[in-house]
Order: structure tokens, then sequence, then C-alpha cells
């Protein structure tokens, strides 16, 4: 994982790698500084076919050809539409209310960037934008590091430890220690809706990016 932290890029290790290489316990992560409630949170790993109908209805609402400056009307409908499906299955999935708020705001976020940047492009007479591109300067806007610092004794060194929250909730960990400033991703206690969200995203920009005109 790559985010843009402070104005710089930074590559995430991986929470397993970090552990083997500093020789820490299993239970090193997230979970052992902010541990999570999971007390009346929705079940998304298990309303696979819930979810999927919510996906099939926003990619068949997308028109095949459109012009570029009418998507900004158009895409009020796309939320709306995304907004009452995730409603709908609701009951088999239990999402709160600010949940399902959280997740059409993170959708129409990334639409409406992918749509700016694509009127941008035309305006200077370049090539539609990646979508990749446009989704990690999303990503990387929402990422806050905690202003919370944590203690972690290894050896005879005392770590300082913040975690670092991005839209889909807490992602790594910032971990300053005598040889420098190390990020590692652990995305145990994340939304476990973060990949069907990421993937319907990119599947709704490669059909927006195709129709357009």
């Amino acid at each position: 994982m790559e985010l843009l932290i402070e104005n710089q890029r930074q590559t995430f290790t991986p929470i397993r790698e970090f552990r083997i290489h500093y020789k820490l316990p299993s239970d090193f992560g997230i979970g052992m500084f902010e541990p999570k409630d999971y007390t009346g949170l929705g079940r998304v790993d298990r309303a696979g076919g819930e979810l999927n109908i919510v996906r099939q209805a926003v990619l068949d609402a997308i028109p095949t050809e459109i012009p570029l400056s009418a998507w900004m009307d158009f895409l009020p409908q796309l939320e709306q539409l995304f907004s009452n499906k995730l409603h709908e299955i609701n009951p088999q999935v239990g999402l709160k209310e600010e949940e399902i708020e959280y997740a059409v705001a993170g959708f129409r976020d990334v639409c409406q960037a992918l749509v700016y940047a694509m009127i941008r492009a035309r305006a200077a007479g370049t090539s539609l934008p990646d979508f990749h591109h446009v989704y990690y300067d999303w990503l990387s806007e929402t990422a806050r590091i905690s202003s919370h610092v944590h203690h972690y004794i290894h050896h005879s060194e005392i770590w300082a430890v913040q975690v670092l929250h991005h839209a889909y909730g807490r992602t790594g960990l910032v971990i300053w220690m005598d040889d420098g400033t190390h990020y590692v991703q652990d995305n145990t206690l994340g939304c476990p809706a973060e990949g069907y969200i990421a993937a319907l995203l990119g599947e709704v920009a490669e059909r927006i990016l195709a129709a357009t005109r």
C-alpha cells in the first residue's frame, strides 16, 4: 500500500513482514493500541448476494454513451440509486444509518473526483485520467494520523506509535523509532466493505470512461 502522507508518498510495510523483521508477538498491531468495538456493526462479509444486487443495479444504470458535460447532472441520480439499493438490502446486512451515509458520500466523492479530472483533461487536450491515480489521490486526502501517541517498549528502545485512519477506517501504524519512521499496513480492524467499494468504484469508473464522448 502507498499513501500520500503530509505531501510525501509513503510505502507501507505489511504488518506480518514488520512483525517478522523485528521479532514481534503475533498480537502486535492496531488492535493492541486501539481495540475495535464490534457492538452493533453490520456484517457485510455474509451479504455477498445482496451486495452483488447493489453492484449490478448501479452498473446497469450507467449510460453506454453520454457527453462529458452531462455527467455532473447524472451523478446525483447514480448516487441516489446506490443509496436506495443499500437501504433495500440493509435488513440482511444491518448497517447503521451513518455507515450507509458514509459509504454513499465516499461513492459520490470518488465519482465526482473522476469527472472533474476528466473535465480538466479535456480542457488541457490530454488523454482521460487513470482511475487508479484519481482513487489514490482521493484516498490519500482522507488519510489522518491520530493525535494520540502510544508507547511500546521493544528491548531497550521505546517506540512512539500512532494509528493511521483513512476513508475506510483504521488502516495502519506510524511508528517512530531510533532508526527512523516506519509506516506499517494493518487492515485487520478496517472496514470489511473496503474491497467491495473499491472494486465497485473501479467498475463504475471503467464504464464512465468508456461512455464519455
